[in-house]
């Protein structure tokens, strides 16, 4: 398979996941388990014998969901009740909801009460990250989440399962990472809509199959026809962003997209989990080590930091903020981040993604005034 064939059908996927998924379920008979943020271990997912897929937004118009909850519920909190209950998720068999903000949280509780999945389960993780007894409680909570995937699947899940299904994510993770390497020093090669099918597709993909198509990829990583010259240097900052017209437009606008730190890019491949010892650990450990997101307080790592670090590495210029509409832990974080850039005198500008997406004339005006700050 060529690049080119690589890249088409991992899009074809990510803009009718759905469709996919209900095509892979026929075919293949086993169990698909969504879930809510990066957060939960998949690996553990993978070795019960399951498919994980992360739940994102969808493109439906909010009606039902509407009925449920708060208008200013974020367009991901809206976007998945309401394609939960059109039918739209029916391949899945479950739904694992890792405590992250308020409003995952009480989703849960509503989904539980109106969706009807066999399986359904709140994985209750530590606020606090950098204190022994948080490391004690989280490792608590893993075993309690593998004995409630064993009793669902009825079998085991052994501990060489468990390391065979972390040895699979962390190739898989640092294939994405060598990727995201070489598209900074190269951001002309794959657009950031491509970008943003090839991380997709691995939250929806199993993982084996993923990694034989990023190999391809990078055994192929060059030049191409329709190469695209490189514009202003920028990276994005934030929540979740899958909607691939918005980096279309960004790049339309004259800037090259060289990094992200979103929760629906890096920030899922990020850290790896050790192949030694104690699964359950390593798997609490690589969450307690990894940057902390704005739902979980770690003193002993700063997210201002990390990202002047990241920013200096990929040698952007700039920095969009893109965050969901109502998404308050992000909110509540993006004064502390935009003074640390303006520390260091790096532009920034702020895109809020309302429920049902922004008018992308709107944005458009936007970028462009602030691109133009570079002389782009």
């Amino acid at each position: 398979m060529k690049e080119r064939q690589v890249i088409t059908h991992l899009k074809e996927i990510a803009e009718a996941p759905y469709d996919y998924l209900r095509d892979w379920k026929r075919k293949n008979g086993k169990r698909i388990l969504g879930y809510f943020c990066t957060n939960t271990p998949e690996e553990m997912i993978q070795a019960a014998g399951l498919l994980p897929v992360r739940i994102l937004s969808s493109k439906n118009s909010i009606s039902l969901a509407s009925k449920h909850l708060q208008s200013y519920s974020c367009s991901l909190i809206q976007s998945s009740l309401e394609a939960g209950l059109r039918g739209d998720l029916n391949f899945l068999d479950g739904t694992v909801f890792p405590h992250t903000c308020d409003s995952i949280q009480r989703l849960s509780d509503i989904w539980v009460e109106n969706l009807h999945f066999p399986f359904h389960w709140d994985l209750i993780l530590p606020v606090k990250l950098h204190t022994e007894s948080a490391r004690v409680y989280l490792i608590q909570e893993l075993r309690r989440f593998r004995l409630g995937l064993q009793e669902f699947m009825g079998h085991p899940i052994s501990d060489e399962n468990l390391r065979a299904s972390i040895v699979l994510s962390n190739e898989n993770r640092s294939l994405l990472r060598e990727f995201y390497r070489r598209r900074a020093e190269h951001p002309g090669i794959f657009s950031g809509s491509e970008t943003l099918a090839i991380v997709k597709t691995a939250t929806l993909m199993l993982k084996m199959e993923h990694t034989v198509l990023l190999r391809i990829l990078l055994s192929q990583f060059g030049p191409r026809d329709d190469y695209l010259p490189e514009g202003v240097r920028l990276f994005l900052a934030g929540s979740v962003c899958d909607q691939s017209q918005i980096f279309d437009l960004i790049e339309t606008c004259g800037a090259s997209l060289v990094g992200d730190d979103l929760c629906s890019g890096w920030r899922y491949f990020s850290e790896d989990v050790s192949e030694e010892g104690d699964p359950l650990e390593a798997l609490a450990d690589r969450f307690i080590r990894r940057v902390p997101c704005p739902c979980k307080y770690n003193p002993g790592i700063d997210r201002g930091e990390d990202l002047l670090k990241r920013i200096a590495e990929s040698g952007a210029q700039g920095v969009i903020f893109i965050l969901l509409k109502f998404c308050d832990p992000h909110a509540f974080d993006y004064p502390y981040l935009k003074g640390k850039l303006e520390e260091i005198k790096v532009p920034s500008l702020l895109l809020e993604v309302e429920p049902g997406g922004m008018p992308l004339g709107a944005m458009e005006t936007r970028l462009r005034a602030f691109i133009e700050i570079f002389g782009g």
